[in-house]
């Protein structure tokens, strides 16, 4: 009889032991990382169109990942989105806006993301107002498996193309904000 009992009582530890390993198994959790990189648009003729130079990329995707709380590495993502994108052009001096040198001066905009010799396009944009603009939000049309290799490729780069529809007198000093919802799953 004590034997029976044993050998139930250990049927149910495995059967428990199992089960909470396969609840290990499906663990799914996103993350939202935030990239804020810096880009120099040059100074324009009217219709001109440039590439800007990007001055800082701080996207740490790997880092951000292993911050998550359930140990997760980059093999671990499952799929990759783009929420936002906003542009913001940075002030010379403080709390002004060159009423030659902002957004409104701009005819289009091309927010592209680079690795391994793929460009791929986040988002366009164009500028039909002259007004003085300080301030994007760029709606993002890249696809979600297209950029889960770029996003994970540690050379990735940001490649930037304006154009102008009024000249610019100096460069502009841009600060852009994208924020990615990163699926971890095991």
């Amino acid at each position: 009889m004590k034997n029976r009992l044993l050998n139930i009582a250990l049927l149910y530890l495995i059967i428990a032991f199992t089960s909470c390993n396969k609840i290990t198994e499906s663990i799914q959790q996103d993350i939202i990382v935030n990239d804020t990189v810096y880009f120099e648009i040059p100074t324009l003729d009217s219709g001109g169109s440039a590439p800007a130079e990007v001055k800082k990329q701080t996207l740490r995707l790997e880092e951000e990942i292993k911050k998550s709380l359930n140990n997760f590495t980059p093999e671990n993502i499952k799929a990759t989105n783009i929420k936002s994108l906003f542009l913001a052009l940075l002030p010379i001096e403080k709390d002004s806006i060159d009423a030659k040198n902002n957004f409104g001066n701009l005819g289009t905009i091309k927010f592209n993301i680079a690795a391994n010799g793929n460009i791929s396009n986040i988002a366009n944009t164009s500028i039909t107002s002259s007004s003085v603009i300080d301030f994007l939000s760029l709606t993002p049309g890249i696809q979600p498996e297209t950029l889960k290799p770029i996003l994970i490729n540690p050379s990735k780069t940001y490649d930037i193309i304006v154009k102008a529809k009024a000249p610019t007198t100096t460069p502009m000093i841009v600060a852009a904000l994208a924020t990615y919802t990163i699926t971890l799953s095991k």
